[in-house]
C-alpha cells in the first residue's frame, strides 16, 4: 500500500469519527408541545426529565423564573434558544 492510500484512509477515518461525534452532540431538543405530554400548558418535573435526557443542560430550577415548580412556554423557550446557538 503506498503512502497516498494510507493518507487518504487516515483522513477518511478522521472525518468519519468527527461526523459521529458531531451527530452525538446535536441531540434534538424537543419543542414545548412534545414535552408537555399532558397538555397542561406547562412542563412539570416528570415531563422535563425527558427534555434533559434529550440534552437540555440546565435544571428545571434554573429555568423556572417564577418559581412555581413548572415551566411555562416562555421559560422553556430559553432552552430552545440556547440549543440554536
Amino acid at each position: 500500500m503506498n503512502i497516498n492510500k494510507i493518507l487518504f484512509l487516515a483522513v477518511l477515518l478522521s472525518l468519519t469519527s468527527l461526523t459521529a461525534v458531531a451527530a452525538e452532540e446535536q441531540k434534538q431538543i424537543p419543542d414545548f408541545k412534545k414535552v408537555d405530554v399532558d397538555k397542561s400548558k406547562s412542563i412539570d418535573e416528570a415531563e422535563f426529565a425527558k427534555a434533559t435526557a434529550a440534552g437540555v443542560k440546565k435544571s428545571l430550577k434554573e429555568l423556572d423564573t417564577d418559581k412555581d415548580g413548572k415551566l411555562s412556554r416562555k421559560e422553556y423557550s430559553v432552552v430552545l434558544d440556547a440549543d440554536c446557538e
